[in-house]
């Protein structure tokens, strides 16, 4: 038999928890404003959605990741010892693939690149030129392998992503990067850095490793430093992509926090706008949010 003050204290948790997560589904709502797009936050230990904005497009809208695709692209490599975490890779800025202007926005006087500085500073010409020496087929087994074609199970009612085999290089170079070949739900992403934030470093792989640091400093100084907050360390990356026969930008932020011990993934997708501005930025209100609620 509890006592008195036991169920009074219980009920006191419960009611703390559901006030914290209301407080945060109410930042959510507040730093999205008259933005068109999602936002879901997950918790890392049990993938309970803490709080949301716009259901419908979290589990149904699908496009192109863009940047935010690169830490799988870049653990892909490095499982596979086709590129070493030391090896610089020169860029050439002015990239074009396809019929894809893939020009780089990082410091013009950063010119080379390791493995985890061209994941914190999203070189363009590092992934493109590392993904050359893929084979056919790598890059659509992995993505599939990580649930990008499947509901993620996160919520009921999920649509699915879609990866169209690329059939030359070009195309393998462009779905590497996220700019083609592959379309996602907001949903699939945050499964997708959910897999990330459950790593347990001491046991991780050298490439996940890599693939971490790399996200933590995306966001400590990186192209996702626009996410950055106060009262919590975030890891993180940015995607800025388009759509066929549209001249406008859809923003991505895919990250976690506290980057040393996770316990919330949050993305953010927004129908217009860029990654490194206006995504990170949104995702970091949501972040200062937790950081506030805990």
């Amino acid at each position: 038999m509890w006592s008195l003050v036991s169920r009074a204290f219980l009920i006191s948790v419960l009611l703390g928890r559901v006030s914290a997560q209301t407080g945060l589904e109410d930042s959510v709502n507040k730093a999205f404003g008259n933005l068109s797009g999602a936002v879901v936050v997950v918790k890392v230990k049990d993938g309970r959605i803490l709080a949301a904005h716009n259901l419908a497009s979290l589990r149904t809208r699908i496009a192109t990741p863009g940047s935010a695709i690169k830490p799988f692209t870049l653990e892909l490599l490095l499982d596979k010892g086709l590129i070493r975490p030391t090896e610089r890779i020169a860029c050439r800025r002015n990239l074009i693939v396809g019929e894809k202007s893939l020009r780089c926005s990082h410091p013009a006087e950063l010119t080379t690149f390791d493995a985890e500085e061209a994941l914190a500073f999203s070189c363009n010409s590092y992934f493109v030129n590392a993904a050359a020496r893929l084979h056919a087929g790598d890059l659509e087994r992995r993505f599939a392998e990580l649930g990008f074609t499947r509901a993620s199970g996160l919520q009921t009612g999920e649509g699915e992503g879609r990866i169209t085999t690329a059939s030359n290089l070009a195309a393998r170079q462009l779905l590497a990067v996220g700019a083609a070949g592959i379309e996602i739900t907001p949903m699939e992403m945050a499964a997708g850095y959910l897999r990330l934030a459950r790593l347990d470093l001491a046991s991780a792989s050298p490439a996940q490793k890599i693939v971490f640091e790399g996200l933590r400093a995306a966001a400590d100084y990186g192209l996702a430093r626009g996410v950055r907050a106060d009262k919590i360390s975030v890891a993180g990356k940015t995607g800025t992509a388009s759509a066929v026969n549209d001249p406008h930008t859809h923003a991505w932020f895919a990250g976690f926090a506290p980057a040393e011990k996770p316990e919330i993934v949050v993305v953010v997708f927004l129908e217009r706008g860029r990654g490194s501005v206006e995504a990170a930025g949104l995702a970091r209100q949501i972040f200062e949010a937790y950081a506030e609620s805990r």
